[in-house]
């Protein structure tokens, strides 16, 4: 019986030398390679390098997005519940009110056709869910923010170098927040980045990143630095560090090939789970003018299997396949049970939904064996 993780980082020598690099340079907080970082992905991803602020996780991103604005607690956001519990905490944080709206169940993203009917005067912001590598419809979303006049906030968690309208999330939206989390399409241990398009919420969410101090210590340290400093507002430890930065800059240079890896084992999958497909609803790769980054490979155990979701899930944890669920929808969490939701889609999908493994060092035999492994469990030949 063979042993499949649900997902791997790929770690290589060169990632591993860029690291020790860093760990002999002397400088190993925020230094000069959080700049190059930072640098590198505005580069990448065709943004303005003011607008990059690179963090020490995803969450600590859409935090920083948030506070910018300056909400209050008379002031609401609309978010998915169909995402993990930071997408709503971070609302939480500052005192506002998340309000939960259901998802389209082809693309699990917000379901854009319900979101007019929840804004009032109070609703200052949206926060889409890009869910599993898959894009929210970002043109409707910005015609809705731009006719109410809010904000629109990415939760591009796992949307690391997808596209929309042929160009890179992270050019679209008034916020944009990347996790590099251990399994997302590239690492950094723990890490994200935000890009904030107004430059001034930009140059105060840097601000607040670094404890709210106008200058961080490469900037007071190195040659010939001034050790002085002033505190502008009541900020937050959420900087990145330049052992974070090289392994990401390591990364950075093999995103897109990690990404077609992905995007080949997907295919894989769709092609060899076809035959299935009167016991599992299976994912899309592209459509419209989405490109998929392919972080997750979402099935659905249809109502008509032969078993449900959970004994599958456990039935396949015994030939050794581990797999996930994305996600437990927030809604449905003794804490924000206090809202009462009702979000019969995103409860539905919930039900069935499940991720199988995926990600770019998954060996092809690997991919087999799980294909072979639900075959055995849905008992088909």
């Amino acid at each position: 019986m063979k042993k499949i993780p649900f997902a791997v980082p790929e770690i290589t020598d060169d990632d591993i030398s860029e690291v020790v690099k860093t760990l002999k340079s002397g400088w190993i907080s925020k230094g000069p390679r959080v700049l190059e970082f930072e640098e590198k992905i505005a580069s990448f991803l065709g943004v303005d390098e003011k607008s990059v602020i690179a963090c020490n996780s995803g969450t600590a991103a859409l935090h920083l997005a948030v506070l910018s604005l300056g909400l209050s607690e008379d002031d609401e956001v609309i978010v998915p519940s169909f995402t993990f519990c930071s997408t709503a905490n971070v609302i939480e944080h500052v005192g506002a009110k998340p309000v939960f709206v259901d998802i389209d169940e082809n693309d699990y993203c917000l379901d854009v056709k319900k979101i007019e009917e929840k804004i009032n005067e109070k609703t200052k912001a949206i926060i889409v869910v890009h869910f599993g590598g898959n894009v929210g419809n970002l043109n409707a979303l910005k015609d809705i923010c731009k006719k109410h006049n809010i904000v629109l906030i990415e939760d591009a968690a796992h949307a690391f170098t997808s596209k929309y309208d042929g160009k890179y999330i992270g050019n679209h939206g008034d916020f944009i927040c990347f996790s590099f989390y251990a399994t997302k399409n590239i690492t950094t241990g723990e890490g994200g980045v935000l890009i904030a398009k107004d430059l001034d919420h930009a140059k105060k969410a840097r601000e607040l990143c670094w404890h709210g101090i106008d200058k961080n210590s490469w900037d007071r340290y190195v040659y010939p630095g001034n050790w002085g400093y002033s505190v502008l507002d009541h900020g937050y430890k959420y900087n990145m560090t330049d052992i974070q930065a090289a392994l990401g800059i390591s990364q950075l240079k093999r995103a897109e090939k990690m990404k077609e890896a992905r995007r080949k084992l997907f295919k894989m999958y769709l092609k060899e789970l076809g035959s299935l497909k009167d016991y599992i609803s299976l994912p899309v790769l592209d459509h419209d003018n989405i490109e998929n980054s392919c972080h997750l490979f979402p099935i659905r155990i249809k109502k008509n299997a032969p078993i449900d979701r959970d004994e599958f899930i456990e039935d396949m944890k015994e030939l050794g396949v581990c797999l996930s669920v994305h996600y437990i929808p927030v809604h449905m969490h003794p804490y924000y049970k206090k809202y009462g939701a009702v979000l019969p889609k995103t409860e539905e999908v919930f039900n069935e939904i499940l991720s199988l493994p995926l990600c770019s060092s998954l060996a092809e035999e690997d991919l087999m064996y799980v294909v072979d492994c639900i075959k055995k469990v849905l008992k088909v030949k």
